[in-house]
Formats: C-alpha cells, sequence, structure tokens
C-alpha cells in the first residue's frame, strides 16, 4: 500500500477479486463504484449509517447489483476494509517516493502517512475497526483481514528498514512502525473529535523519534 516503501499492511498483495468472463469490465466497474461509494458513506456518514439501500443509491446502482457482488452488510464492509486498505497503501508509496531514498525518505515516513489518515479511505478504515466493538459478525469475520494487515506492517517495515540501509537483527522496525501508526492514528481520531491540540508538535516528536531509529540501527552501527 518500489523498493519496500512503509506502509502498514501489503496492501497491493491482499488482491482484489476481479470478474472474468462477458460484461466483467461491466461488473468490476459497477464494484469499484460501489466501494467508492462505501468509503463516502463510512466517512461522512459513519458505520451505523452505512447499509446497502444507502450505498447502492450514493453509487448509482440498483441494490439488487449490489446484492449480486456483496450479497450481506458485512461481506461489503469486508470488501471495503480491503480497497481501503489497498489505496491508504498505494497513496503512501506515492508519497514516500517524492522523498529522497535513504534517512530522509524514511524520515518522511511521518508526514506521508499522516497525509493519508486524513484521506476518506483511513476514516473508513477506522470507522470498521471500532465497529467491531459492537457487530458481533464482523467482529467473527474480520480476523482474517485484521491477521493480513498486521502481517503486512511487520513484513513492510522490516523491507523499508533494510531499503533505507538499517539493520533489523532483533525485528524492531515493525515495533518502532507500530509505535508511529498508533501515535498518528490517536492523533487522527482527536482531529475528527475537534481537539484543540496542534498536530505539528506530535509529528515533529514523531520525526525525532524516526531519525534517532535510523541512526541508531544503521548497518554498521552496533545494536
Amino acid at each position: 500500500m518500489s523498493p519496500a516503501p512503509d506502509r502498514p499492511p501489503d496492501h497491493d498483495r491482499v488482491a482484489a477479486t476481479a470478474p472474468r468472463g462477458p460484461n466483467a469490465a461491466r461488473r468490476q466497474a459497477t464494484r469499484l463504484k460501489i466501494l467508492g461509494a462505501a468509503v463516502t458513506c463510512l466517512s461522512q456518514a459513519g458505520y451505523a449509517q452505512t447499509s446497502t439501500v444507502r450505498v447502492a443509491e450514493m453509487a448509482g446502482v440498483a441494490r439488487g447489483s449490489l446484492l449480486h457482488q456483496f450479497p450481506t452488510r458485512v461481506d461489503l464492509i469486508l470488501a471495503v476494509a480491503d480497497h481501503a486498505a489497498r489505496a491508504q497503501g498505494e497513496f503512501i508509496r506515492k508519497g514516500l517516493a517524492k522523498a529522497p531514498a535513504g534517512r530522509e525518505r524514511f524520515i518522511a515516513s511521518v508526514d506521508v502517512t499522516w497525509a493519508a489518515f486524513q484521506r476518506p479511505e483511513s476514516r473508513a478504515l477506522l470507522e470498521i475497526l471500532v465497529a467491531t466493538r459492537h457487530d458481533p459478525e464482523l467482529a467473527a469475520r474480520i480476523s482474517d483481514f485484521a491477521e493480513r494487515f498486521e502481517a503486512g506492517v511487520a513484513r513492510g517495515a522490516h523491507r523499508f528498514a533494510e531499503a533505507s540501509g538499517l539493520r533489523d537483527d532483533l525485528g524492531e522496525a515493525a515495533a518502532e512502525r507500530r509505535l508511529i501508526l498508533f501515535a498518528l492514528r490517536g492523533l487522527a481520531v482527536e482531529a475528527q473529535l475537534g481537539g484543540s491540540a496542534d498536530p505539528e508538535a506530535v509529528l515533529a516528536l514523531l520525526r525525532r523519534r524516526r531519525a534517532e531509529f535510523h541512526d541508531s540501527h544503521r548497518a554498521g552501527v552496533d545494536l
């Protein structure tokens, strides 16, 4: 979600199920319209207000067309989680590619990820994750997505560290990446709730944290 970019999961490896056969392109276009509308609905109205009826109306498709691809609301939500994660990962990859490789790119991942967390896809994903507390069916079925997400964090962090010229013998890159993600996600939630704190102070601290991690884990430096 290039040379081992820093991203939460391996979004590009969570392959969408592309329909084949006659009218495949039309079905895929309809699918993307539905997923895009669901992202918007989750981001703007929240999980409780995101129904198959409302999403179909927003997408401009018949509800039967939606149910043909996503038979239940939870089927739709799980597909949105994958879709939003891939979109978030792609945004981060493109943002990182603009920064010079090495130390500067490693530190820039703080700001790129923060920018990603302002997007509808990230807000939709947060709505889904929070909703698992109140929706037993979603909670029971989201484990596969969560496992892929967490495994992707570890793989992406390890590859990004190595591509940045760092040693990760102890696997600390994944833990450090999670620390950054948790801090940024909390900051994003506070911003959505109308918090008055200036995010720049937190971002500056996280940049320093990344710089310190980079400098202490460079190849040739004793861990």
